[in-house]
């Protein structure tokens, strides 16, 4: 039986613009479905609180992404481009990072599925918050 922390009775959300395509859409659609994660894969981002992932953001730590998801009902993580967001694409604050390197969007997504899945169902055993 799994036990449900606060963080994993939020609404959580990963928007793109970029549609994945294959050999990532499986694993994708079989991450967020265990995370409990929508995805949106479409022109503008859903309304509501909002988190860009940028690669000149503050680096994304286990504990940061506990707080953010303890502290929000709904919620929406931004998946940018590789360089990050440009003029004329949403911007918010905060922003964070996933690391000093650039990752493609649907391998971020594919990070960002993982992070949002140990830090949502603790009980995991490669939790480590």
């Amino acid at each position: 039986m799994r036990v449900k922390t606060p963080a994993a009775s939020s609404r959580v959300t990963i928007w793109c613009p970029f549609r994945p395509k294959e050999p990532y859409t499986g694993a994708i659609r079989e991450l967020a479905g265990r995370a409990s994660v929508s995805l949106a894969f479409t022109k503008n981002p859903p309304a509501g609180d909002q988190v860009a992932l940028d690669p000149n953001g503050e680096p994304l730590t286990p504990d940061k992404l506990h707080s953010l998801l303890s502290n929000h009902g709904d919620l929406t993580f931004l998946v940018g481009g590789p360089d990050g967001f440009t003029s004329g694409q949403p911007a918010c604050d905060p922003a964070y990072s996933l690391g000093p390197f650039t990752l493609n969007h649907q391998v971020a997504v594919l990070v960002l599925l993982d992070l949002l899945f140990r830090t949502r169902f603790p009980e995991h055993p490669y939790n480590r918050h």
